[in-house]
């Protein structure tokens, strides 16, 4: 690197498919990390084939990339392939990082012994005081980043990793249209990389506000799920579906900051995706020479 380059500690990699409105709220805060911009460099991928809005600006120390292969996780592959950093934070483009983000990850990686992943905490916002049936669903189980830490595994929502993680296990696995954060970081930590939680890390993420892309995001799950597992029979899988209801419901009924109203509507929500999620293995196994990836 040239003397007079700055030396670049962290990349951010922000894949986006069809929604500019987001990401410019997600590059306004992106520009106000108390990180020096000089050592962050913000590579947005771009994963729709669209040219960037006339009224789009770029943070200057953003750059705009095209990945023409299908799939978020071939997005990230191509922004890895470009980063410069040390260090590198996964975000995605409808999230809103805190104003200490950034540092607040750094310092979790430097200051824990080993630590080599940082999964970061992501809090939900929603539409209006009352949650509809959706967000209720999502209050109550989407993004339980501490526990998944715990599990060895983290959502790229809020994701900070040391590049050494990234040379050493590979990339994404771009085949699959979900679950490729918890594959790369199952994969990780399998090969003795330390994956740790990190409440100061804040990013704030929408939750979803309507049942119908609920439903979308299930059917995505399942079908990345049957993907990965390499699943080709109805009950391989099924089991995994239902397996854990009864910890969902314990977990569920003892949310104390949760209203009855917002209680019983998950538990609602959360049996119908259930029905979802088989519904959709029923229907891959019934097809077995179509393709599994589904629309994003």
């Amino acid at each position: 690197m040239r003397a007079n380059v700055p030396e670049v500690i962290v990349s951010v990699i922000v894949p986006t498919y069809r929604d500019w409105h987001a990401l410019r709220s997600c590059l306004d805060a992106l520009r106000d990390q108390t990180l020096p911009t000089q050592e962050v460099e913000i590579l947005v991928v771009e994963n729709a084939g669209e040219s960037q809005p006339h009224d789009l600006t770029l943070p200057g120390n953003a750059r705009l990339l095209h990945e023409s292969a299908p799939g978020s996780y071939a997005a990230r592959n191509r922004g890895i392939a470009e980063a410069r950093g040390a260090v590198i934070a996964f975000l995605d483009a409808d999230c809103l990082p805190a104003v200490d983000w950034l540092q607040a990850g750094v310092e979790c990686l430097q200051g824990q012994p080993d630590t080599t992943m940082v999964g970061g905490n992501i809090e939900l916002t929603y539409a209006a005081p009352q949650l509809t049936p959706a967000e209720c669903f999502e209050k109550a189980f989407a993004f339980r980043q501490a526990q998944n830490a715990a599990d060895g595994v983290a959502v790229t929502a809020n994701l900070i990793v040391h590049r050494q993680v990234v040379e050493a296990v590979g990339v994404f696995d771009d085949n699959l249209m979900s679950g490729g954060d918890f594959e790369w970081t199952r994969r990780a930590t399998s090969a003795g990389f330390k994956l740790v939680y990190c409440d100061a890390a804040v990013v704030r993420h929408p939750a979803r506000h309507s049942l119908a892309s609920l439903v979308q995001k299930a059917r995505r799950v399942s079908t990345g799920s049957m993907t990965l597992h390499n699943e080709k029979r109805l009950l391989q899988g099924s089991r995994r579906v239902l397996a854990n209801i009864l910890t969902d419901l314990r977990e569920l009924f003892r949310r104390s900051e949760m209203t009855w109203r917002e209680r019983w509507w998950a538990l609602y929500v959360m049996a119908y995706l259930k029905f979802v999620k088989l519904h959709q293995r029923l229907t891959m196994t019934s097809r077995p020479h179509e393709t599994r990836k589904l629309p994003r």
